[in-house]
């Protein structure tokens, strides 16, 4: 089967769902799609489930690993290059989009070897590894923040921004509560950092007379003991596994803490919400904290890194924030200004004017 479009990457969700949301706006113009990933990555079952043609590929992550580990991957590098060269040459793609992960730098690195025309979408506030290595032979680098335009001096680089879902769009603008809601958001798998320290932040903003309204995703491991922890704290919070809308819990929150991975500082700003990121520190080049700085920077976010994210510097920043209904406001409006809408779509026109299609 032929493909107008191929989509290379994978790994997490962080890469599969931008592309996914391409993948859909493509469809809806008739293009036809594909997909290239990695065996281990998440797309093996995410994509499959979408009737996506897929290709997988044994493919693994070469930095931040073990020396012995990273010469494996690396070894393993030039059959998978082989196998995308061959996929491609057998679908016939216009173009190839990469998402970044694992899969992506092999699929990418095999299309420019065949001639197929490359377009790179960068999620982050600053480009990783891979995309960085792959710039000068891109035809189009789509940034998902203003920022990482500057990062691709000379290339032919644009802010499109990432793709979120409408609904988050439609989130009203944020109008703060008499007690104040505060809503957590760990990430699709929960992160133990802010597990651990909110709901002991949480316990003193309430010893000084505050007590927020808590909605907490904690991730599936952890639920259960996030919510014991919040009853030996004698704090009422609605703890959840995962959100199923997560832009229904932003539009009923005053002010989220979060971490800042790129779709979620993407999916604030698109709801209008105004938050407390808290940066992985672990994140490869520490992206994270790049895009928490820039929804900082235009004025719709607080940062703390892991190590000023104590409880009581936690608390007090807490307390600063929801007993100034004026500044959560403001907060909500300006990070709604760095939100661009349709960014799929323009993505996906863009894809079809680097590869020609009809």
């Amino acid at each position: 089967m032929s493909c107008d479009v191929i989509v290379a990457g994978g790994g997490t969700g962080g890469h599969i769902f931008p592309g996914l949301a391409v993948v859909r706006a493509l469809e809806a113009l008739g293009v036809r799609t594909g997909w290239i990933g990695a065996e281990r990555g998440l797309e093996a079952e995410i994509v499959a489930e979408r009737g996506i043609p897929l290709t997988l590929v044994d493919v693994e992550g070469i930095s931040a690993r073990r020396p012995a580990a990273a010469v494996l991957a690396a070894a393993r590098l030039p059959r998978a290059v082989a196998a995308c060269a061959r996929t491609l040459l057998r679908q016939q793609p216009r173009v190839v989009l990469g998402v970044g992960g694992y899969a992506s730098g092999a699929g990418l690195v095999a299309a420019s070897a065949v001639g197929v025309p490359v377009v790179l979408q960068e999620q982050n506030s600053i480009p990783g590894m891979t995309n960085r290595f792959l710039a000068p032979w891109a035809d189009l680098i789509c940034c998902g923040f203003r920022d990482a335009v500057d990062a691709f001096p000379s290339l032919p680089a644009e802010w499109t921004g990432n793709p979120v879902r409408d609904r988050f769009f439609d989130v009203a603008d944020a109008a703060p509560h008499d007690p104040p809601r505060v809503l957590v958001l760990g990430g699709s798998q929960g992160s133990l950092f802010l597990n651990r320290v909110l709901p002991r932040a949480l316990a003193e903003l309430a010893r000084r007379g505050l007590t927020p309204a808590v909605r907490h995703q904690a991730g599936v491991r952890w639920a259960e003991v996030v919510e014991t922890g919040y009853e030996d704290l004698n704090l009422e919070a609605k703890v959840s596994a995962f959100l199923a809308e997560p832009w229904s819990a932003m539009a009923e929150a005053d002010l989220v803490v979060a971490r800042a991975g790129a779709l979620t500082v993407s999916e604030l700003a698109a709801a209008g919400r105004g938050a407390v990121l808290v940066p992985f520190a672990a994140a490869a080049g520490n992206h994270q904290e790049f895009n928490a700085r820039s929804l900082e920077r235009a004025g719709g976010a607080v940062v703390l890194t892991e190590e000023e994210a104590t409880v009581l510097r936690l608390a007090e920043t807490l307390e600063n924030l929801l007993t100034d209904p004026d500044r959560l406001r403001r907060m909500g409006a300006a990070a709604r200004k760095v939100a661009l809408p349709d960014a799929a779509s323009r993505i996906a026109r863009r894809l079809l004017e680097v590869g020609g299609v009809a």
